[in-house]
């Protein structure tokens, strides 16, 4: 079988992500599978899943609708929209987070911005991320901190880039400038080290995850970069030699999971669907050779 077969076998999210980014054809949403599980977990009367907002990790609506997004749900679906309503009235005021927390406000720009979102309550998050972009280029969950991380980092880029991709346009300018710095910050790092000693950043950020849930690692990097059609950079190389490394039979592994609750185990076989597919997109963008080589089977 071949790994376009694999992945378009595979839950009705992946094979449509397959179809759309892969096969270049437009899909329509889709409701069931995993989709469908996440949904039916979902508590009409509180409007939450698992109980909270922010927690338990990772069954909180927080981060069932981080994972609801990153297989793409249809962004108008009630439930997705009533969960995001649901962060607002408990995790913004008016002005300000309720936690002072960048990565969080990060990751709830992308939500909204995905969900296409009233533009007031999206614009004041966005000014409060404009004004914590710290001097090395990056970004750090805690505002007081005065160096950057590339957890934070990552999950600001992305929000710009949603927030962009999804119809919104205030300070271009200005984030234009700021995102590049960001780019710059991880760039220089080369994906993976630390520029002062050449040594890994962290344990495990030479593996693959999904969901990312809010925690950086090689192939995120990766997969943001392709996002935006970044062009070839020489500083890329390490990271796509390690993914090709990675990918040699044409999948990547489920990965390792990071400790907290789960509604239910999306991946259960040793081949990371998702993995899979987002490893595809990046070689499709960076290595058309390679990826031909991956799928011919």
């Amino acid at each position: 079988m071949s790994i376009i077969q694999l992945l378009l076998d595979s839950d009705p999210s992946v094979r449509r992500m397959t179809q759309k980014y892969l096969l270049g054809t437009e899909q329509v949403y889709v409701s069931d599978g995993w989709i469908g599980n996440f949904l039916s977990l979902f508590d009409a009367r509180t409007q939450r899943w698992g109980g909270g907002i922010y927690g338990p990790k990772w069954i909180s609506t927080f981060y069932t609708l981080r994972d609801l997004m990153s297989l793409e749900i249809d962004p108008k679906n009630p439930d997705y929209q009533a969960g995001l309503q649901t962060l607002l009235n408990n995790m913004w005021k008016k002005g300000h987070s309720v936690e002072d927390d960048v990565c969080v406000v990060a990751m709830m720009v992308s939500m909204l911005s995905y969900g296409s979102y009233d533009s007031e309550p999206i614009e004041e998050m966005m000014d409060y991320l404009i004004s914590k972009q710290l001097s090395d280029g990056g970004w750090n969950c805690s505002s007081r901190s005065k160096v950057s991380s590339v957890h934070t980092t990552l999950s600001v880029l992305e929000a710009y880039r949603d927030y962009l991709k999804f119809g919104y346009s205030k300070n271009l300018p200005m984030l234009n400038k700021q995102a590049h710095q960001g780019r710059e910050y991880l760039l220089n790092k080369r994906l993976l080290r630390r520029e002062t000693t050449g040594e890994l950043l962290f344990n495990q950020v030479d593996s693959a995850h999904f969901p990312v849930r809010w925690k950086y690692d090689f192939l995120r990097a990766l997969v943001y970069f392709t996002s935006i059609e970044y062009p070839y950079d020489p500083r890329l190389d390490e990271a796509l030699a390690l993914l090709k490394e990675k990918m040699k039979g044409g999948t990547l592994g489920k990965g390792t999971t990071y400790s907290g609750r789960l509604h239910f185990k999306m991946e259960t076989e040793t081949i990371g669907k998702m993995n899979t597919l987002r490893g595809l997109m990046v070689l499709k963008h960076y290595d058309p050779p390679f990826y031909q080589n991956c799928i011919k089977g």
